[in-house]
């Protein structure tokens, strides 16, 4: 069976039509605004082509606190023109989204042209609605919080009526609107399953879902302490690095993820490690925050008797009242050095 076929609401249209007291979030959002007054959206017209089109189905994710109306009105016709009290006639789409004109007029005349008005649902059936313009307008009223979006219109509504004899195909009927409940939910699975590629593409999908991913290859990422760039790139790598896994690559490819830049890391070589011991040294000094990350992470990944250490080395030295230079050390110019009166060196200590 063929899927529905959807018009949906983009930033282009929104911005297109007549907005007030909304802000425009990601991928068309609206979010009602709390210091305006009046809260309203009048739509560009969507064109069915055809005179006496028919349409299906209207859905939309709304949001409304307890505190809040949301009136929706949609309307189809096939004339665009409209006679107004002097006799003229006047386009209705210049009407509805030219922002100097009062949304009280604006939705006086909708309600006279026959408009279809639904209360506080995201999703409605247009079956009685014929026309090759369809007009959608919203209004919201009260105080809180509350949003819309994701705003479509499905031209045929349903995908089983073609299936049943012409006696049983009346429009609007009883019949249509009972087999629209199961088209709704099969042109909803059906629309999920055609975007189930984005969920597994790893640059698109949310990060939650990077965290499901990291926890299939034994990797832990919940609580979202790593941020989102770097969260990817682990998850991408997650099968080489688990497969490495207990290797020196592994936490030096850890390290650079983390961090940003190389280590140099040393297995039993400093600070009387023992057998087992590792020491990373990170030429960056590492906030609290990263520092925990990163040792997350490397704990994961390291063999299991190996204690790791952590020197971060940062880009001034400072010795203090104890330190000497030995034979062929060397000051490089662009630090600053003050020797006192007692200092003593000899020609082969280089100041540069």
């Amino acid at each position: 069976m063929a899927n529905d076929i959807w018009y949906s609401v983009k930033k282009n249209r929104i911005k297109k039509g007549c907005i007030k007291g909304f802000s425009l979030g990601e991928e068309g959002k609206l979010i009602f605004e709390k210091k305006d007054m009046e809260h309203s959206i009048f739509l560009q017209p969507f064109d069915g082509v055809k005179e006496s089109a028919t349409w299906g189905r209207l859905s939309c994710s709304l949001f409304l606190s307890e505190q809040i109306v949301c009136y929706i009105y949609v309307i189809a016709l096939d004339n665009i023109e409209y006679s107004v009290d002097d006799g003229k006639h006047e386009n209705i789409t210049s009407f509805l989204c030219d922002p100097e004109e009062n949304t009280i007029r604006k939705l006086h005349i909708l309600k006279a042209l026959g408009a279809k008005r639904v209360v506080n649902t995201g999703d409605t059936l247009l079956y009685e609605l014929s026309g090759r313009y369809l007009f959608i307008a919203i209004e919201m009223l009260g105080t809180g919080k509350a949003s819309i979006g994701n705003i479509r219109v499905g031209v045929r509504g349903d995908v089983f009526m073609n299936a049943f004899p012409a006696v049983y195909q009346e429009r609007n009927s009883f019949f249509h609107r009972y087999l629209s409940i199961f088209s709704s939910i099969y042109n909803d699975c059906s629309e999920q399953n055609e975007k189930l590629y984005e969920m597994l593409d790893l640059d698109r999908c949310s990060p939650e879902l990077l965290e499901l991913y990291g926890s299939w290859f034994g990797i832990d990422l919940k609580g979202g302490f790593l941020p989102e760039d770097t969260l990817r790139q682990l998850v991408k790598e997650a099968y080489q690095l688990n497969r490495m896994k207990g290797t020196k690559w592994a936490i030096e490819r850890i390290v650079e993820i983390v961090v940003g830049q190389d280590c140099v890391l040393l297995e039993n070589r400093l600070q009387d490690g023992g057998i087992f011991d590792v020491t990373i040294l990170i030429n960056k000094k590492l906030s609290e925050d990263l520092r925990h990350q990163l040792m997350f992470l490397l704990d994961q990944f390291r063999p299991l008797r190996t204690k790791i250490r952590l020197l971060q080395m940062e880009k001034e030295a400072v010795m203090d009242g104890n330190s000497y230079l030995d034979m062929n050390a060397a000051i490089p110019k662009e630090k600053h050095v003050v020797l006192d009166e007692e200092a003593i060196y000899d020609g082969a200590i280089t100041l540069m």
